[in-house]
């Protein structure tokens, strides 16, 4: 079993810039967090993580608005089969509602999620036997996170180049298996399909090697500690969706 202190040497945290951990992190992500094994600083990537995010996540929104028309449509229109006391004005006022603040929510979720993640992968860590503390935690998942930008360009790459005529759910624009589902997928298995996409698995394999270098807990240990990140993330990822009626 591969010991995680006798990683590669490397030279001081002092010595890298968050530059060379951003882009090191899709290359040798050992080797980075060999280097913040003593020295978790993870602000700086945090803030540069957080801006491409809020861009990639606005580019999306102005890129699909069709698709996110269409289905706020489908969730308005549920909405009023379900209750009677649902009136079509009532539903008007809250697509006007959701229009404005979507782009807005979306953004904080998606910097939110990230400070989530770090106390995730911190607590899990320490059911399997990571050294890793809140600082490694945050550092080890804002770290992983930049991968997830992939998916983000992904869908906006297809937008301009091929439209978004064959997208029916903005859970489906991704990189992700929901893109291949049928038009009458239920929203449970979207939900469970988008988990599955280029960015999402990158970031999971990442978190399990910070574990286990930063964390300094075996591989083994290590990657079952992110497979149950992912899973607990998946869980909650279907139940947002069925709740929004996606």
């Amino acid at each position: 079993m591969t010991n995680p202190d006798n990683v590669m040497a490397t030279p001081a945290a002092a010595d890298a810039s968050v530059m060379d951990d951003i882009i090191e992190i899709f290359y040798a992500p050992s080797k980075v967090f060999a280097r913040r094994r003593d020295n978790p600083k993870f602000w700086a990537a945090f803030v540069i993580l957080s801006v491409l995010f809020a861009l990639g996540i606005w580019l999306m929104m102005r890129n699909y608005t069709d698709v996110m028309d269409a289905q706020m449509t489908r969730q308005m229109n549920a909405r009023m089969a379900a209750d009677p006391r649902f009136t079509p004005e009532m539903a008007a006022k809250g697509r006007q509602i959701g229009e404005k603040i979507a782009p807005i929510a979306g953004i904080i979720l998606g910097v939110l999620s990230t400070l989530i993640l770090g106390v995730v992968v911190w607590l899990v860590g320490k059911m399997f036997d990571s050294k890793a503390d809140l600082r490694h935690g945050m550092m080890i998942a804002t770290l992983a996170s930049f991968p997830k930008l992939i998916d983000l360009l992904f869908a906006a790459v297809i937008a301009l180049a091929v439209g978004t005529g064959s997208v029916t759910n903005m859970l489906a624009a991704g990189p992700n298996l929901a893109r291949f589902a049928p038009a009458n997928t239920s929203a449970a298995i979207l939900g469970l399909l988008s988990r599955i996409s280029i960015g999402t698995i990158w970031a999971t394999i990442l978190i399990g090697i910070g574990l286990h270098v930063a964390g300094r807990t075996t591989k083994s240990k290590a990657y079952t500690a992110a497979a149950v990140i992912w899973f607990l993330a998946t869980v909650f990822a279907i139940i947002s969706v069925m709740r929004q009626g996606a």
